[in-house]
């Protein structure tokens, strides 16, 4: 698990490295229709969000199973994640599309797909939590993971609604891009230490 936890933090800092690069280079702008003064969507951050989101979805729910195997894990979370990604692709396509209606309807959607994967997750959660190692650390990190996901939903409708500017957008996207993966590697950290700890205190009983 140490292994896997390690690869998977690796490549997901990989990744939002590689994405705000592209950014640096112009982004792939497009016009965001949806928006009252049709200010520029990115879609080179969609597209890491379209990878990183599932991988911080892993990252945050694998640790709360200690006696299954990675496979059997990724299994399991396969369907919330490609839901995840299918949501990100959904609203960025709802902000693009000439025709309101469809862009809406679109937009609709994602909101939709982001509810079944909370819904998901709190079904995992609830089956799981109980039987793992430090039970409330982990359930913590879950919290503070969705709950910035509902601000980064709160701050696109917002954006979308004339609420919010463009720059203000950017920058929250940044700063808990940023912040968020950086808290979970943390957190991680401390669960191996733990979990490690724990062992070594059995070994010696």
């Amino acid at each position: 698990q140490a292994l896997v936890t390690c690869g998977v933090v690796i490549l997901e800092f990989g990744v939002q490295i590689t994405y705000y690069n592209l950014l640096s280079l112009g982004g792939l702008g497009f016009q965001n229709q949806r928006a009252h003064d049709y200010r520029p969507i990115y879609a080179t951050r969609w597209i890491g969000w379209f990878v990183a989101v599932p991988m911080l979805i892993f990252m945050n729910l694998y640790p709360i199973v200690d006696n299954q195997r990675f496979i059997q894990v990724l299994a399991r979370l396969c369907p919330q994640m490609a839901a995840s990604a299918t949501y990100c692709w959904t609203c960025f396509l709802g902000c693009v599309v000439l025709d309101p209606w469809i862009g809406w309807t679109l937009n609709v959607f994602g909101c939709f797909a982001y509810i079944l994967v909370v819904f998901d997750e709190v079904c995992f959660v609830s089956d799981h939590i109980l039987a793992t190692r430090i039970p409330a650390v982990k359930g913590y990190s879950i919290i503070i993971k969705e709950s910035v996901f509902v601000f980064y939903t709160s701050v696109w409708l917002m954006g979308n609604w004339g609420f919010a500017s463009s720059y203000a957008c950017q920058r929250f996207y940044t700063v808990t891009d940023i912040s968020l993966k950086a808290t979970m590697a943390l957190l991680m950290f401390m669960y191996l230490m733990c979990g490690l700890q724990e062992t070594e205190i059995e070994k010696d009983q």
